[in-house]
């Protein structure tokens, strides 16, 4: 559009009462989304090149820690350089991707010579480093990708010392405590939005993981670290069906409702008959504080992420062994069966506002 038809749609859209003020500034024109993913793409594949080239040169890199450790550092310091030179570019931003990337491997390639691999000193060093990268790196798919990565390297460290049971209710509640804080933390933008969304990301994977799957990925030795039995597998769902109620507790408060009105009675039975569910199947919580999180802040990708986890928790359970198929069928209709009576109990106790506007608590 040109400058003397903005003008012109300006002054009759202020005519009009629809806006005010003067024409704002015309904001940066993007590519369109074909020609940012090739740019992308050939981001990649530049990165890729001159990461083998100087692998090739260099190898001697990967045979000793410190210089393997040095090395990922230098690479990582250099993303920090081109992502803050060329924010916005599209080829600049996957290249730097990807050196990031590198540099990271080759950091933690040198800590778990120091500490042993798969240990739980490496994994704890992962998670500091992926949460130093967050703050410096100012890119958002970078920020989730770091977020991500390092709270699962601090869930591999509490299963390695024997808390398994409760890595999914510990990721829950620092996505739920990052996000029921989102409107607080306003000012600080994207770099909110990105560690939320690398949280939810983690604890998504808690939810449908949850079992003897998860082991099996993170090979996990169960002969170090507490031995908790099966009274820590009942504390860890114990927690899971805690944080849900305090999610609950939150929302409500912050919507500005009693927790003995009848909406918050509602509120905390369907929270209750979640939990329930989620004793015999630990996953349904994490993944149900996702879908309500995400509704409760407007926000379609939480939601997303909370649909997707709940649906493919409750198939992975559903084909577990963990329980004859007979005994999961049983316990998903009575939840849905209870879930049901949660709804019709909302249309007495909780009806809509007047003007037909529904509230989100």
């Amino acid at each position: 559009m040109s400058r003397v038809a903005r003008r012109e749609l300006w002054a009759k859209l202020r005519s009009g009462g629809l806006v005010e003020g003067e024409l704002p500034a015309p904001g940066e024109a993007r590519a369109p989304w074909f020609v940012r993913l090739m740019l992308g793409i050939a981001g990649w594949i530049g990165a890729l090149f001159l990461l083998g080239f100087v692998g090739a040169a260099f190898a001697f890199v990967l045979k000793s820690s410190v210089a393997s450790f040095v090395a990922g550092a230098c690479a990582c310091a250099a993303a920090v350089v081109i992502f803050r030179a060329a924010p916005r570019n599209d080829f600049v931003a996957q290249f730097g991707l990807a050196v990031s990337l590198a540099g990271q491997v080759l950091m933690v390639m040198g800590a778990g010579q120091w500490f042993g691999r798969f240990s739980s000193g490496t994994a704890l060093y992962l998670a500091l480093q992926q949460a130093l990268l967050f703050v410096l790196v100012p890119n958002f798919v970078h920020r989730v990708w770091a977020a991500w990565s390092g709270v699962l390297a601090a869930a591999f460290a509490m299963v390695e010392i024997g808390l398994y049971a409760f890595t999914p209710a510990v990721m829950t509640a620092a996505f739920l405590w990052v996000a029921l804080r989102e409107f607080e933390l306003a000012r600080y933008g994207a770099i909110v939005r990105a560690g939320i969304y690398g949280l939810a990301l983690a604890a998504v994977q808690a939810a449908v993981m949850h079992g003897g799957l998860a082991g099996a990925l993170l090979h996990v030795q169960r002969s170090h670290g507490l031995e908790l039995g099966e009274a820590g597998l009942w504390l860890g769902r114990l927690a899971s069906l805690a944080v849900l109620l305090w999610a609950v507790v939150q929302l409500l408060r912050r919507e500005g409702l009693a927790l003995g009105s009848g909406q918050g009675r509602v509120g905390l039975a369907g929270a209750v008959i979640l939990g329930a569910a989620s004793i015999k199947a630990p996953g349904v919580a994490p993944a149900a504080a996702i879908l309500i999180v995400g509704y409760a802040n407007a926000d379609r990708v939480l939601a997303g992420l909370g649909i997707f986890a709940l649906l493919g928790y409750l198939s992975h359970y559903y084909y577990s062994l963990q329980a004859t198929l007979l005994e999961k069928s049983a316990l998903l209709a009575a939840a849905g069966v209870a879930l049901l009576a949660a709804r019709f109990a909302m249309r007495f106790w909780w009806p809509a506002p007047k003007g037909g506007e529904a509230g989100h608590a």
